[in-house]
C-alpha cells in the first residue's frame, strides 16, 4: 500500500522533473511479472526496475520494516482514508524505500530513507534540489 502511495503521489511531480532535465526512476523489489502488472495498474510512465535480491537496498542502506512502530499504523490509517489499499504483497514485505536526487553529473543532491512503512519524503524538498530560482 505504501509503494503505490508513494509512486501515485511522485507521478505527478513527472513533468517538472523533465522541465528540469531529470527522470523518475522506480525500484521495487517484486519479480519482474509483479513489475510489469505494477506498471500497467498503477500507470507507471518512467522506467522502473526490480532488485528481488535486494542488492541495491543494501548498497543505499535501505531499512527495514520494524513492525512495532506505532507510526506505521497511524501511516498506514491515512493511507487508507486516502483511498489506498493493501494488495497482495509482492516483493519484500518488510523492505522500506527510500528517494534520491541524481544529478546529470553524477552527484546525489538529495537523499532520503523511511524510517517507518509510510515514511516518505516531501517531493517538494527533492524538487528543490534540481530546479532552479
Amino acid at each position: 500500500m505504501f509503494c503505490k502511495e508513494q509512486v501515485a503521489q511522485l507521478r505527478d511531480y513527472v513533468p517538472r522533473l523533465h522541465s528540469a532535465g531529470a527522470e523518475l526512476v522506480v525500484l521495487g523489489n517484486g519479480s519482474p511479472d509483479q513489475a510489469k502488472w505494477f506498471i500497467e495498474d498503477y500507470k507507471v510512465e518512467t522506467p522502473l526496475f526490480t532488485d528481488p535480491e535486494l542488492r541495491s537496498h543494501a548498497i543505499v542502506g535501505a531499512r527495514k520494516l520494524n513492525l512495532f512502530d506505532p507510526r506505521t499504523f497511524l501511516r498506514g490509517a491515512d493511507a487508507f482514508r486516502k483511498g489506498m489499499r493493501q494488495g497482495k504483497t509482492m516483493g519484500s514485505a518488510t523492505q522500506l524505500g527510500g528517494l534520491f536526487v541524481i544529478t546529470a553529473d553524477g552527484r546525489m543532491a538529495y537523499r532520503f530513507l523511511s524510517k517507518f512503512a509510510g515514511d516518505h519524503p516531501d517531493p517538494e524538498d527533492a524538487m528543490r534540489t534540481i530546479e532552479t530560482p
